[in-house]
């Protein structure tokens, strides 16, 4: 069964609890889905444990004595039983940022050509793309998403106090892309310029893809 069809058959096998059973279950699923363990893994084991429910209810014992009277408490130990998904960090998470945006722009790149090959257009000027464009690609999305998602992540430290936007932060990732970017401009004569047809846009951009789910995403479980 695929992880949705697992989510749709546990959904269907709590319609058959008592409201009490139900109610105790669904404190266990909500903790467990809320873990950081694996999707799949998760909802096998939930799956068997609404079966477990149910035969225990036709044998008049409710959920709570049979998961311990405490649904947290035997939630985290159902999470801690589950392979759990470490979050990328580190200098992988900047390499998979940047992979990502190169990916992005093989796949703008390739769509562009073959608009402009569909619509009787010469595409050789549209194919054409600098290092200097890769250099601020790379450099644009790792800046982006410290100005972005950086204060998003961070937890408040006291009560009452919201985190905000780190504005000396903003400054200074700004003033780096500033620097990249002077210096590619400066540098734009000396900087190659390639020529990529619309087919090799789109193999690169299916590596990219392609990386990102089996060398990115596979080493962060």
């Amino acid at each position: 069964m695929t992880t949705r069809q697992m989510v749709q058959e546990n959904n269907r096998l709590r319609e058959q609890m008592t409201p009490t059973n139900r109610d105790f279950f669904e404190d266990i699923v909500i903790y467990v889905r809320d873990s950081r363990v694996d999707r799949n893994q998760a909802e096998q084991r939930l799956l068997e444990l609404a079966n477990e429910v149910l035969a225990a209810q036709k044998k008049g014992m409710s959920t709570e004595v049979l998961f311990g009277g405490d649904a947290e408490a035997y939630a985290r130990s159902v999470a801690e039983s589950l392979p759990s998904i470490q979050p990328v960090g580190g200098t992988t998470y900047y390499v998979m940022v940047a992979w990502t945006a190169l990916t992005i722009l093989f796949l703008i790149e390739a769509v562009i050509g073959f608009g402009a090959q569909l619509a009787g257009y010469n595409s050789s000027s549209l194919n054409r793309i600098s290092l200097l464009a890769i250099i601020l690609v790379v450099a644009g999305s790792i800046v982006l998403t410290e100005v972005i998602m950086k204060p998003l992540a961070k937890t408040q430290d006291q009560e009452n106090k919201p985190s905000g936007i780190n504005l000396k932060a903003i400054g200074i990732y700004l003033m780096i892309m500033v620097v990249v970017m002077v210096a590619g401009y400066s540098l734009r004569n000396m900087l190659p310029v390639f020529t990529i047809s619309p087919s090799v846009s789109l193999i690169l951009c299916v590596i990219g893809f392609l990386g990102l789910r089996f060398i990115f995403l596979h080493k962060s479980r």
